[in-house]
């Protein structure tokens, strides 16, 4: 070998915090590279998966354009459904997976880690 490390890469993961600010109605958010959560939900796995996307497409594609674009699709969706936001949808979408999976009894304790943090 000639010492190089290849094939390994550090795993990034969110920072996640219980965070007694959050407004009404919102029980978690992603504010890369952190995830917050209202007292009582960090646990809800259906939710941590919801943020975990958000979390991971803000990895994923650049955290900047990311949220720049999450902004800018929060105006022309504007007066809509909070679900008719494209990157909203996908991250429902993700947590409705993670629903069925609790409701078939399957495995979730590593779900996540498994899906986003390989």
């Amino acid at each position: 070998m000639n010492g190089s490390k290849q094939g390994h890469h550090k795993i990034i993961k969110p920072i996640e915090l219980v965070s007694p600010w959050l407004p009404k109605g919102i029980d978690a958010i992603t504010l890369w590279p952190f995830i917050f959560y209202r007292k009582g939900y960090a646990d809800n796995m259906p939710l941590r998966s919801h943020e975990y996307y958000h979390w991971y497409q803000a990895k994923k594609f650049g955290v900047f354009p990311w949220y720049l674009t999450y902004v800018f699709l929060m105006v022309v969706y504007l007066g809509r459904s909070k679900v008719s936001h494209p990157f909203e949808k996908m991250a429902y979408a993700e947590q409705a997976e993670v629903e069925q999976l609790i409701k078939s009894h399957k495995k979730t304790s590593d779900y996540l880690e498994k899906k986003y943090l390989v």
